[in-house]
């Protein structure tokens, strides 16, 4: 065995004694590579593998097993093997040989029925023959376990992850509650295997649909809190007919009694939401408790040397920011585009390191949530930085930050930038990572999208007012020619456009119908790839993937035009997409291993075709192999969703705002979109639909209880 895993994977080799299907008749008698799930294997047995031959661009040919069976042999000479295998304690091969001396091609059955003739023979005794019998069928049960499950409408590997986590208490669970096994198996799944065996208004479903509703609803809205009246309402979905009140909130209460729900007031909630928040407010709360022991003159006199030395004039905001940032373990910076956020955050390094000799480059860590997000602070402050999961040490096999509680990392001075992104998981894992005297500084715009996961950190903190901060309202990156930050102001004090914005360098209003938006956008798309721009800062941002004007149309057109089809560039079609060698893509999900995270963006580099294609994504020189299976975890970037942007800026972005996607625009959304350009700003669309984006407040009520807590 090459690896094994705690949860059954296994990578291993194997020589191939037969084989059928062309692609591996010709691995008879060769020695292969097998990986897949497995229960504990031995090495001297014969297994039948069924799966496919992949080929790994690191380990090269492999057996990928989708199912497996042990194959008892028939013939006596296979059975004496089979038999002192070293499977079964204290049969050697001699002792092997006069069993099957006794009972021939029958002596597996017999050793099964327990023949009493067994512990007669030379070498075997009563506890040898018991302990022998006992263990072939304990082979024999764990084969029929995986059939069963498989009937139950278990995949096999799901059956082997099943059976090698719960082991003796598998069947126990399926019996009483199939629900527990959601960590494992998706939970819509499991509800369809429930309900093929019981009634849809069973109390077990109830209670599961209860939990699977509340954590979906906090998913779904970015909530942490739940009305009861908002559960009830989806919970009717999943039921044929209506499901009676009367049930749903008796089971409430016994749940909110056993408190598997935590009841909040008027809301109801799961223990992993408020557990969570209530330990970031617990750590805020007592990281705000203890000050740094430098005088207030001493760091004024720092300040004014660093603005001599640096030839620069900070504001009374901008140096109330560097010295609250100095003095307290716990602080948040905060201000919209142009208000000198990084340059603050470049002072408070330098003056830290000076304030305090002891101090190393390694004992200060600058992070942000994505990748682009990371790059760009490193950049512009001139430091390492990194993503908060980089940070952590994400363990792909346990599943776990390697960094945590039990082994916090020995870093004094946190620095998160793009804070509104961050959401209460990720945060209190990182705090869980840091030793209790550390300063962490938080930096962020609240007015930017809150994080996609359940949580509001940034807006809650700064709502509370019980952390210290410093909000940064003077601008300084603009002119009287820009308009960019202008119109980013009047959308966060909902100023709504009278009539089109003119006579501004870095900024232009396309009024458009529906019908026009994308010839307008391809005439922008052709003019700006004649002068040569650079596609890498150049960025479409639209609200919605489907429809005529959405995400996945508009990247066919700009793909055509930027990357268009080449007898010297290979394609692969993925989800009938066209993928052609040179487009534009963007990562979809963290992988920590290969140290690319969700919103970076790079460019196909390769792409390899066969029956197992493979596909090399260049992300700013780090090439990241992606195999079949991986294929979902990119997608073009040509367009992408507003979301997606968060973190990163642009020279030139495009907005785009069609009238038919009005309902999915919201002020935050708009507010950030805007606020991606750093040179250029065009908006296709309508009036009407901006209008409707600055007037909507969604994303603003988000439901939590961290300001509680506070």
């Amino acid at each position: 065995m090459l690896f094994e895993s705690s949860t059954g994977y296994k990578v291993g080799l194997f020589k191939v004694k037969e084989a059928s299907g062309e692609e591996v008749e010709n691995f008879v008698n060769r020695t292969i590579t097998f990986t897949g799930n497995f229960m504990p294997i031995n090495n001297e047995l014969t297994y039948k593998f069924v799966g496919n031959i992949v080929n790994h661009p690191r380990f090269g040919m492999q057996f990928n097993v989708s199912s497996y069976e042990s194959v008892i042999p028939s013939d006596t000479d296979g059975i004496i093997m089979y038999l002192s295998s070293g499977i079964f304690k204290g049969i050697g091969s001699k002792t092997a040989k006069c069993i099957v001396d006794v009972f021939g091609n029958e002596t597996i059955n017999e050793i099964k029925n327990g023949n009493p003739i067994l512990s007669s023979i030379k070498g075997m005794n009563d506890k040898k023959a018991r302990e022998l019998t006992r263990k072939i069928i304990e082979y024999d049960k764990d084969q029929e376990l995986i059939i069963e499950f498989n009937k139950l409408g278990f995949t096999t590997e799901e059956c082997l992850k099943i059976v090698n986590k719960y082991k003796s208490r598998c069947f126990d669970i399926i019996e009483n509650n199939i629900y527990l096994l959601e960590e494992d198996i998706s939970f819509l799944k499991l509800d369809r295997i429930f309900l093929n065996m019981n009634d849809e208004k069973d109390s077990v479903r109830i209670n599961a649909l209860i939990k699977f509703n509340i954590k979906n609803l906090c998913y779904q809205n970015g909530d942490t809190l739940v009305s009861k009246e908002s559960l009830f309402l989806e919970m009717n979905k999943y039921f044929s007919s209506p499901l009676d009140s009367k049930v749903f909130f008796s089971q409430l209460d016994n749940m909110i009694e056993e408190e598997s729900v935590i009841l909040v007031n008027d809301y109801v909630t799961l223990p992993m939401f408020y557990e969570t928040e209530e330990n970031i407010a617990s750590t805020l709360k007592y990281l705000n408790g203890i000050r740094g022991s430098y005088k207030e003159e001493k760091i004024d006199n720092y300040i004014l040397n660093y603005e001599k030395t640096h030839d620069i004039k900070f504001n009374s905001s901008q140096r109330d920011a560097i010295k609250g940032s100095i003095i307290n373990n716990i602080f948040i910076i905060t201000g919209g585009p142009g208000t000198g956020k990084t340059t603050i955050i470049r002072a408070i390094v330098d003056i830290y390191e000076e304030l305090d000799e002891t101090i190393e480059k390694k004992d200060i860590t600058m992070l942000a949530p994505t990748g682009r997000a990371a790059k760009r602070m490193s950049e512009s402050v001139h430091r390492k930085a990194s993503t908060i999961h980089k940070f952590l040490k994400w363990n792909k096999e346990t599943k776990e930050f390697s960094i945590n509680r039990f082994n916090p990392s020995d870093t004094k001075l946190v620095i998160i930038d793009e804070f509104s992104m961050v959401d209460i998981f990720l945060f209190n894992s990182l705090l869980e990572g840091l030793k209790s005297n550390v300063k962490i500084i938080m930096v962020g715009d609240a007015y930017q999208l809150p994080s996609i996961a359940p949580g509001n950190i940034l807006a809650d903190l700064l709502e509370s007012k019980v952390i210290p901060g410093k909000y940064l309202d003077t601008i300084y990156r603009t002119s009287k020619e820009s308009y960019i930050i202008p119109i980013s102001q009047d959308i966060k004090n909902r100023v709504l456009l009278s009539s089109v914005p003119e006579g501004y360098d870095d900024f232009k209003f396309i009024v458009s119908p529906d019908m026009f938006i994308k010839k307008y956008l391809e005439d922008i798309c052709r003019k700006g790839k004649e002068k040569g721009i650079d596609i890498d800062n150049f960025q479409v941002l639209v609200p919605m993937y489907k429809g005529e004007n959405g995400i996945d149309n508009i990247n066919i057109l700009m793909q055509s035009i930027f990357n268009p089809s080449s007898e010297r560039k290979n394609e692969v079609i993925i989800r009938d997409i066209v993928y052609r060698e040179g487009d534009k893509v963007i990562q979809l999900v963290n992988d920590v291993e290969n140290n690319i995270f969700n919103g970076d963006t790079g460019y196909i580099k390769r792409i390899i075709e066969g029956k197992s294609s493979i596909i090399e994504i260049d992300y700013s020189g780090n090439v990241v192999t992606y195999k079949k299976g991986k294929f979902d975890e990119f997608t073009h970037a040509y367009a992408i969703s507003v979301h997606k942007s968060q973190g990163s800026e642009y020279d030139t972005v495009i907005v785009v705002i069609p009238s038919n996607m009005k309902r999915m625009l919201y002020n935050k959304l708009i507010y950030t979109a805007v606020t991606r350009a750093k040179k250029g700003l065009i908006i296709i669309g309508s009036i009407e639909s901006f209008n409707y984006a600055v007037n909507e407040s969604y994303s603003e009520n988000r439901v939590t209880a961290l300001k509680n807590f506070l």
